[in-house]
């Protein structure tokens, strides 16, 4: 079985080529400025793409080139060698008020497309919010980085808004499933389940670290939606957002 993943050099990219690589899977990376292989893969895992929701409202175009354009040519791949597509998107697309999640939206309508003109098969993911060690964005590491330099953090709205927050090893284990053909085809959430506001994640972090957290609150940049949380979660038996903020404080306490 021979693998495509693309984005694989980013936070969650790397953590999946790293985990299929090391199992020993046939697996090819690319990055959004390699060219794609014509060659026949089984599976294409598309992770590759600009991620930052308030950058993207400064660069709706590029977002536009790099998102939809990057997905149009892997789905002729798939479609010219019968490849199975295995794409992310995400909580924040039901109502798209960005470049990037209108971007998701569009590649998830034009992934149906294929599905229904081409017989592409395919695996939409939902993800919920992703962090672990190696992740520098985002609020579990914006809070552990903080509290262990002493510095304050700034929190959008009033921090009622509740997250659902996955471990990046969890999602490449359920990606790993799906190539194993575990997970029937179809749509899948990538979460836990479990909701967290972001004002309990803050008690958390500063719980582990024994340090309160001088904070800033601003208005949000973008409307947020108030609770994202997974209905019925792909994976189970997913780490706790307390065993994650540990790991995640320890890969950080290397760097200080």
């Amino acid at each position: 079985m021979k693998i495509l993943l693309t984005g694989h050099k980013g936070f969650i990219g790397s953590v999946i080529y790293s985990r299929l690589k090391d199992k020993g899977y046939d697996i090819t990376g690319i990055d959004i400025e390699d060219e794609i292989p014509d060659q026949k893969f089984d599976y294409i895992v598309h992770m590759g793409a600009r991620t930052l929701i308030r950058l993207s409202k400064e660069k709706p175009y590029e977002y536009f080139l790099d998102n939809v354009g990057l997905s149009l040519k892997v789905l002729e791949l798939a479609r010219k060698h019968g490849s199975t597509i295995v794409f992310p998107t995400s909580g924040s697309v039901a109502e798209a008020t960005n470049p990037y999640s209108l971007s998701k939206k569009q590649i998830v309508e034009w992934i149906e497309l294929y599905h229904n003109l081409y017989g592409v098969k395919r695996h939409i993911l939902k993800f919920y919010n992703i962090y672990g060690p190696t992740s520098r964005k985002g609020a579990v590491f914006l809070f552990c980085n903080a509290s262990l330099r002493n510095e304050p953090v700034t929190i959008y709205g009033d921090g009622t808004h509740v997250r659902d927050f996955i471990h990046v090893d969890d999602v490449a284990r359920g990606i790993e499933d799906i190539v194993n053909g575990k997970v029937p085809e179809g749509s899948h959430e990538i979460g836990t389940g479990r909701g967290t506001s972001v004002n309990e994640l803050l008690r958390l972090v500063e719980k582990a670290t024994g340090n309160t957290l001088e904070v800033k609150h601003e208005d949000y940049v973008l409307p947020e939606g108030e609770s994202l949380v997974a209905q019925n979660p792909l994976i189970k038996n997913t780490k706790t957002i307390e065993e994650g903020i540990s790991e995640v404080l320890q890969a950080l306490n290397k760097e200080i």
